[in-house]
Formats: C-alpha cells, sequence, structure tokens
C-alpha cells in the first residue's frame, strides 16, 4: 500500500507539472492568438488535463521499470515523449504544410512549447526517482533491425490507414480536399519516420528491465498513449470526425508496432556488461 500512495504521489505530481507547464508556456508563446474553435468533445482545459494525466501514468509505468535513475532516466523518457507525441507530427506537418497551410511561426511555437513543457517534466521524474543507474541491454544487429522496423512501421501506417481510417465517410471526405500527394515520396517520408521510430524504441527497450513480453506491452502503451489523447485538443485544420477515426487508427498501429519492435529488437540483446568492450 505503500508503494501504490508513492506511485498515485508520483503520477500527481507529474500530471500537475505537465498540465502547468502547458499552461504557462502556451499562454506565453501564443500570447494574443484567438483561441481555436471546435466541435470535439471537450474544451482545450479539459483536453489538456486528459493528455497530461495519459502521459504522467505512462511516464511512471516506464520509470518504475527502468534501470536508468536519475538525470539520465529523465531525459530519456522525456525525449522520448517528446519524440513520439510532438517531433513526428511536426515532421509531417512540415513536410505536408502546403496542403495544411499552418504558419512556420505557429509550427514553431507548437515545438517549443512542447520542448519547455516536457523538460519540466524531465527535471521531475529526476528528483523523484534519483539514484544510480545499472547496465541495461546491448541490442544487436541494429544493422538489419532498423531498416527491418523502418519498413514496418510503413506498413503499419497505410494498413491501418487502409483498414481503418479510410472506411469512414468523414475522413474520405477531408482528404479529398487535400492537394494529390506523391504516393513515393510518402512512402519514404513513412520509411524515415520508421527510422526514427525505432530509435525511440530503442531507447526504452535497452533499459526497460522487465520481461520481452512485458517490455513490448510497454512500448506499445507508450507510441500509442502518448499520441492518442493528442486528439482531443481542439484542432483548427482537422476536425472532431475525423480526428476520432484517427484515434482508433493511429491507436492500433502504434501499438502494434511499438510491441513487436520491441521483441525485435530484443532478439539476441545481452546485458550491457556481457557486450563486447569497445
Amino acid at each position: 500500500m505503500k508503494q501504490l500512495g508513492r506511485d498515485l504521489g508520483r503520477v500527481v505530481a507529474l500530471w500537475v507539472t505537465l498540465a502547468a507547464s502547458q499552461m504557462i508556456f502556451g499562454a506565453i508563446l501564443f500570447l494574443g492568438t484567438p483561441a481555436f474553435t471546435d466541435s470535439g468533445p471537450m474544451g482545450a482545459g479539459q483536453a489538456l488535463l486528459i493528455v497530461s494525466l495519459v502521459d504522467a501514468v505512462i511516464l511512471t509505468l516506464l520509470a518504475q521499470r527502468m534501470r536508468l535513475r536519475g538525470w539520465t532516466l529523465g531525459l530519456v523518457l522525456c525525449g522520448v515523449l517528446f519524440g513520439v507525441q510532438t517531433g513526428q507530427a511536426l515532421i509531417e506537418a512540415v513536410i505536408f504544410n502546403n496542403d495544411l497551410h499552418m504558419a512556420t511561426a505557429t509550427l514553431i511555437k507548437t515545438g517549443i512549447a512542447a520542448l519547455l513543457r516536457d523538460a519540466a517534466g524531465a527535471v521531475l521524474i529526476a528528483l523523484m526517482w534519483p539514484g544510480s543507474s545499472e547496465p541495461g541491454w546491448h541490442v544487436r544487429g541494429l544493422a538489419w533491425k532498423t531498416p527491418v522496423t523502418a519498413f514496418f512501421y510503413a506498413f503499419c501506417y497505410f494498413a491501418a490507414g487502409s483498414l481503418i481510417a479510410w472506411q469512414s465517410p468523414a475522413v474520405r471526405a477531408f482528404y479529398a480536399h487535400v492537394g494529390e500527394i506523391n504516393t513515393g515520396a510518402l512512402v519514404l517520408l513513412q520509411v524515415a519516420r520508421g527510422v526514427i521510430w525505432c530509435g525511440l524504441a530503442w531507447l526504452l527497450v535497452r533499459d526497460l528491465a522487465a520481461p520481452a513480453w512485458k517490455a513490448g506491452l510497454l512500448v506499445g502503451l507508450a507510441f500509442a498513449g502518448f499520441m492518442i489523447p493528442e486528439l482531443l485538443l481542439p484542432n483548427p485544420i482537422m476536425p472532431w470526425p475525423v480526428r476520432s477515426v484517427h484515434m482508433v487508427e493511429v491507436g492500433v498501429s502504434n501499438f502494434l508496432f511499438g510491441a513487436i519492435t520491441a521483441l525485435l529488437l530484443q532478439l539476441g540483446a545481452r546485458t550491457a556488461e556481457l557486450a563486447p568492450s569497445r
């Protein structure tokens, strides 16, 4: 019971820190910007609280099972949070901005606000999980696992889009107004993003002190859970009927991709102290 109480306290502390940081930095960076109007199920404040709570729960679950401690733990976990939740989305936003028509300043401010918020989370994690890190796994075979993972991500991306998102009339109608996208370029983009996803999975897998199946579940949970609630936030470009379908699509594809990628990366892994010195 004492451990449960401590963990709940950590979740609450992270929740408050992430939510407050997002509100403060967002208010400063977007001062004078009109609030987004949206037909979603909740307002921006409610959605922000849900996003921050889910992030706090997942970060706590990961921190409990990582061999890292202190500042290294904080930097790794919040680096993964930023990469999954903000970095990957900004890459697509920049590439497709000719269709989205988002101001460059908005993209930059969005990235800065998220980076500052996640940095605050990293500091708190470092303080709540102090101590010395233990040796992690030496992940072998990255030369072939990375490209396999990258193409597997592209497969998951297009399969989920076809089998889930594209079955929705709202999604088909929304993207009918988007400029023609070069299929080859889109495939290459998703393969490139797959390499980044592989790196994010590697950051977690190498230091998770958990059986392979549990590490897979945690990575899948992080990849899906860090992205799904973000779609609750008001969005001036993508209406709620489209975002709600993408929540299912992203949840299924990212969870399966994260879990299977974690299992793949663990094939042949050895503890760091047994790995050959370099």
